[in-house]
């Protein structure tokens, strides 16, 4: 008994880590209730706005030893992404920026510099930016 016992412990496989999604979706990094004034320069940022994700990989966990590979491509920065302002059945585009590279140690981060329009209307509204939720602002 005590001998199957051994064997069958000997024979278990170890315990693999179970990798756990952490890649963020691209978002806007303002919060809702943003208070932009017609005709005004306004600058918005936006993170993770980069296609792929490293989130899965690969471990050999072994008696002794522990390693670990990426299965997945680098992230690239998304190019060309639009911002948009929604207010009401009316749309603006508000500008088109590259995200920034993984050199620059900030990859995924956006930043769109921009006058608000000043043919928009006081009240409610929504900025929007290509793969990204909407983010409700006021305008003044």
């Amino acid at each position: 008994m005590l001998v199957s016992s051994l064997l069958a412990l000997a024979a278990a496989p170890f315990p693999q880590t179970t990798a756990s999604a952490s890649c963020a979706a691209p978002f806007l990094d303002v919060s809702d209730g943003l208070v932009l004034r017609r005709g005004a320069a306004a600058s918005i940022e936006g993170r993770a706005f980069a296609d792929g994700c490293r989130d899965s990989m690969s471990c050999s966990t072994t008696l002794g030893c522990d390693d670990c590979e990426y299965d997945d491509p680098p992230p690239t920065p998304m190019e060309d992404v639009r911002l948009s302002l929604v207010q009401g059945n009316r749309t603006w585009r508000l500008g088109v920026a590259d995200a920034e590279t993984a050199e620059s140690n900030h990859l995924g981060w956006v930043t769109w510099s921009f006058d608000l329009p000043s043919d928009a209307k006081t009240g409610p509204a929504r900025l929007l930016a290509d793969h990204a939720d909407r983010v409700r602002i006021r305008i003044r």
